[in-house]
């Protein structure tokens, strides 16, 4: 509880309020992280019961009365989880999840205005990727020419020992 106020709750309250002292544009509403924090706490609190417990689920008797259904009954009541066509179960999952229980607008100028934000970050996410493997190139390839600078001279000055030696072993 400490901890969640700690993490949470100040640095909530300290955005709120330094926001109260920036201008904001025309028309905009400020983003409340109290009330952000907030519904994520309701929603943790929602789903703890949930969360914390280890559930075993058994298909036993579905199996049994599946088995009993008569084509007629297996087509006007298809409960078998096979069926289920998994990429369009969970996006629906959780848009009703956010629409029933966390009471979201999930309207579609929202969501669409989500879409696009989300494509922002991705666009942002990429852009950075790049510049991090231009940077981490640009410094790998000049400590690859240092290396060989320093492979070559090394190997430069051994050659030139052994020339010695074998001149040293000649003359003598």
């Amino acid at each position: 509880n400490i901890w969640k106020f700690l993490s949470h709750w100040v640095p909530a309250y300290l955005a709120d309020g330094i926001s109260m002292f920036t201008p904001s544009q025309p028309g905009k509403k400020k983003y409340s992280m109290i009330r952000a924090y907030d519904k994520v706490h309701k929603a943790s609190l929602t789903f703890t019961f949930f969360t914390k417990r280890e559930w075993t689920w058994t298909a036993g008797n579905c199996d049994m009365l599946l088995t009993k259904l008569s084509d007629a009954d297996k087509r006007t009541y298809n409960f078998n989880v096979n069926d289920i066509c998994w990429e369009e179960y969970y996006p629906n999952y959780f848009r009703g999840t956010k629409k029933y229980i966390l009471k979201e607008d999930m309207s579609e100028s929202k969501l669409e205005a989500a879409r696009s934000y989300q494509i922002k970050l991705q666009r942002i996410n990429q852009r950075s990727c790049e510049l991090r493997i231009c940077a981490n190139r640009k410094i790998f390839v000049s400590e690859i020419a240092r290396f060989v600078g320093i492979f070559w001279f090394k190997l430069l000055g051994i050659i030139m020992r052994l020339l010695r030696q074998i001149r040293l072993t000649i003359v003598s």
